[in-house]
């Protein structure tokens, strides 16, 4: 990394652009990955992880399996690079 040319300082390692509570993103890892027994507490729950680790993202449409399945995977991608 190159030093900023304005205040001349190393800039400092970025790990995450997001902070979100691992516990919390533990439950929904462990709630989607059985998925027959989600339901709208769990979904609700799953989806507010989702939007906190992508707040640019639009909200899920729960009637599109493709959309619950691509949440499901963005969420044990997270859970899993970061519980390493």
């Amino acid at each position: 990394m190159s030093k900023c040319k304005t205040c001349k300082k190393q800039p400092e390692t970025v790990h995450s652009l997001t902070t979100i509570d691992l516990d919390d993103l533990k439950q929904a890892f462990e709630y989607v990955s059985i998925a027959t027994q989600m339901n709208t507490e769990k979904w609700n729950f799953v989806e507010g992880v989702y939007k906190e680790l992508y707040p640019g993202k639009k909200p899920l449409n729960r009637q599109c399996s493709s959309c619950l399945s691509a949440a499901a995977k963005a969420i044990e991608y997270e859970y899993k690079n970061r519980w390493r």
